[in-house]
């Protein structure tokens, strides 16, 4: 499975990073939907932990407050999410060392290089602990805070990174199974 990729580490590349981390963490798997409800749920049990004195004297109004911020807040949850992921790139992705350079991985065999303008490494395919899909791309996690990161449009066709994705999870499962 020889395979070299080369792509430009943008900004768009950041934000798509941070959501498949985003993913791999004890919410992940809710969704931004899901997340925001968890939120929303939370926020509105906050109200009537704080409204004590007067849920006793006044229990329906209590949990028509709670229920009317978790309406508030379950649908605005989302809009900071993508604000604060909007934020981060304009002020932390230009701190990056890779920001705006040129990324290259070469898919081989036993290993995965990689080249970003002066710096070299080498991954085992046992290093990958979970291949995560979206419509950004193919996110190869190390850890929750590594992920490598194979951008769609850094292939030439949607076929190419169908082809690609299910080689690389085939690489994966081989390399967990041992062989």
């Amino acid at each position: 499975m020889e395979q070299t990729i080369a792509y430009r580490f943008g900004p768009d590349d950041y934000i798509a990073l941070l959501r498949a981390s985003r993913s791999i963490g004890p919410f992940g798997r809710l969704g931004r939907w899901g997340r925001a409800a968890l939120f929303g749920l939370v926020i509105g049990g906050l109200v009537i932990v704080f409204s004590y004195d007067a849920l006793l004297a006044a229990p329906g109004l209590v949990l028509v407050a709670a229920t009317i911020v978790f309406a508030v807040v379950t649908p605005v949850a989302p809009i900071g999410e993508y604000l604060a992921e909007r934020l981060m790139a304009r002020w932390l992705f230009p701190r990056y060392s890779f920001a705006n350079k040129d990324v290259t991985l070469e898919l081989g065999e036993q290993d995965i290089r990689s080249r970003i303008e002066g710096s070299e490494g080498r991954i085992s395919w046992r290093s990958i602990i979970r291949v995560i899909e979206t419509r950004d791309g193919l996110f190869l996690a190390l850890s929750r805070a590594e992920l490598i990161q194979v951008p769609k449009r850094a292939l030439p066709s949607a076929a190419a990174f169908a082809d690609l994705a299910g080689r690389v999870r085939a690489k994966v499962a081989a390399s967990i199974t041992g062989p």
